[in-house]
């Protein structure tokens, strides 16, 4: 008999009743200040990192080895068999790599790892999804079959009214060169299929109407990613209070634009991503569900 259980990294935006809900195991990145060190969503909380990131932006880390191994251990000693394993994109962390070691020292439990490609709502969403397919009664092998060819039907587009911290961060990937500061020209931000941050829309910024043309922009992109699927999940997400505002407004969009999704949320964007994207964040995800 296979007994199934969840691992995600606090990078992968979850709704907070999946995660309740099918207990899933969270591994903390750490969001590093000067005066000391805290773990995502653990210890510090996204909207005192907003706060601080105004006097000080902060580095952020992986998930300790230990962590992680407790996260495995903590799901043996629950009578789990069998391991879903969730990261965001390779290319934008390490963790992937360091789950993917500590699970090869766990030879009583087969482990599944999937490298998503993509980050924030975009990575949450293969972990929703992966809790429909085990509601389904999907057995493991079918449920890593599923998960692995979502892949490349993914999709997370994101606006930041600022390249400022995806510079300081170093994640700047290829969204460099492809704006001008000058001409108050923002990208639209998505990962491409590398798992890369890239520029594939821009919009010209201005005081009067930016955050109806930014929702009308993420709206275009989400249509044109839907490709004839049947059913799919889609998800909302802000930083800041102003940007969890406007998340909230772009859902009611989506929803009215996508009327097939099968489940629609909306997430608190993480600290550890706010770190590098800013904590005016606004962003939204979409992932096919295969019945």
């Amino acid at each position: 008999m296979e007994k199934l259980g969840f691992i995600v990294d606090s990078g992968s935006d979850v709704p907070q009743d999946i995660i309740s809900k099918y207990d899933v195991e969270v591994l903390p990145l750490s969001v590093n200040f000067s005066d000391g060190h805290y773990l995502d969503g653990v210890t510090i909380q996204p909207q005192e990192v907003f706060e601080r990131m105004e006097e000080e932006i902060p580095k952020t880390s992986l998930p300790s080895g230990d962590l992680i191994q407790q996260a495995f251990d903590n799901l043996i000693a629950k009578g789990v068999t069998h391991i879903i394993a969730i990261t965001i994109s390779s290319n934008l962390s390490g963790t992937n790599n360091s789950v993917r070691l500590i699970a090869e020292e766990y030879e009583n439990v087969e482990c599944f790892l999937l490298d998503t490609k993509n980050v924030g709502i975009g990575s949450g969403l293969f972990m929703v999804a992966a809790t429909k397919y085990f509601e389904m009664k999907n057995d493991f092998q079918t449920i890593k079959e599923k998960l692995q060819a979502s892949v490349e039907y993914g999709h997370v587009f994101f606006h930041v009214p600022t390249l400022k911290y995806l510079i300081a961060g170093g994640r700047i990937g290829r969204v460099a060169g492809a704006v001008g500061s000058l001409l108050s020209i923002q990208p639209i931000i998505t990962c491409d299929e590398d798992g890369i941050y890239t520029t594939i829309a821009k919009i010209r910024a201005s005081k009067n109407n930016n955050e109806e043309k930014t929702i009308k922009k993420l709206v275009e992109l989400m249509s044109a990613a839907v490709k004839d699927k049947d059913s799919y999940l889609i998800g909302a997400c802000g930083g800041n209070p102003a940007a969890r505002k406007t998340a909230a407004k772009l859902l009611t969009n989506l929803k009215e634009a996508l009327p097939n999704h099968d489940e629609a949320y909306d997430v608190q964007l993480s600290s550890a991503l706010a770190v590098h994207t800013g904590p005016g964040l606004l962003g939204c995800a979409i992932l096919p569900l295969f019945k």
